[in-house]
């Protein structure tokens, strides 16, 4: 049985396999989900059947943070779909998110139907190999992946970065899923001490990466520039079967 990692400052880096491979195609989508217009940019590499990662946003973010991991993941022959959710970034047909009384507001935690459209319009893509599908929730998102995963079926694997929110069931869904998880947290992040804890105490799978700094959600992707490699690196070992 695998104990949480616990790394104070970065991911060990894996070896990658094989040559690098650029992404073939770009482009802007559309994703419906209940009345929504969901936008996302689909990234698609050279070679056939991919495998492939739906990114989604913090709260009063967007797609636009995920554009680094959506190269290294391209250069490792992996597919990805970076998404607004409903009322981000340019998902606002029905409305727009604004901060404030977050914990009420249905734009925030609604949105599990939006993953489990997306992920459903995914897997009926030609180009994507259905049944080696990620999800990248940050903040708010990461909650809302881990309940469409338990109301609808779980991805293949998950990273949640700085998931604030996630819940008690969440938590215990992370062993009972039987598939990868990936916590990146901050070490001073101060909504999260209590959610580490109960990550490290509760799960037994869990790879739980801690980095020095207060960054929160995808903004980590910036504060620290390897750590979109590191998770690309993680992603592509974990969804190279199948």
């Amino acid at each position: 049985m695998h104990r949480p990692i616990l790394l104070t400052a970065a991911l060990a880096l894996l070896t990658t396999r094989g040559p690098a491979q650029e992404a073939i195609d770009e482009s802007r989508v559309i994703v419906p989900s209940d009345g929504w217009e969901l936008v996302g940019d689909l990234t698609l590499p050279a070679a056939g059947r991919a495998p492939a990662v739906l990114m989604l946003n913090q709260a009063a973010g967007n797609r636009d943070a995920y554009r680094a991991l959506a190269r290294q993941l391209a250069a490792r022959g992996i597919a990805s779909l970076r998404l607004d959710l409903r009322g981000h970034g340019e998902s606002v047909n029905l409305g727009a998110f604004v901060p404030g009384e977050v914990r009420r507001d249905p734009l925030i935690w609604d949105a599990e139907q939006d993953v489990t459209a997306a992920l459903t319009w995914m897997r009926n893509l030609s180009a994507i190999d259905g049944t080696r599908i990620a999800v990248v929730g940050a903040s708010y998102s990461g909650e809302e992946m881990a309940e469409a995963g338990r109301l609808g079926g779980y991805a293949a694997a998950y990273v949640a970065l700085s998931p604030g929110s996630f819940e008690e069931v969440s938590i215990d869904g992370i062993d009972a899923s039987g598939v990868p998880w990936l916590f990146v947290v901050s070490r001073d992040e101060r909504f999260l001490q209590e959610i580490t804890t109960e990550v490290r105490r509760r799960s037994d799978t869990v790879e739980l990466v801690v980095v020095p700094g207060s960054a929160h959600a995808s903004n980590l992707l910036e504060a620290h520039p390897g750590m979109a490699e590191r998770i690309a690196v993680w992603l592509a070992t974990v969804l190279e079967g199948g």
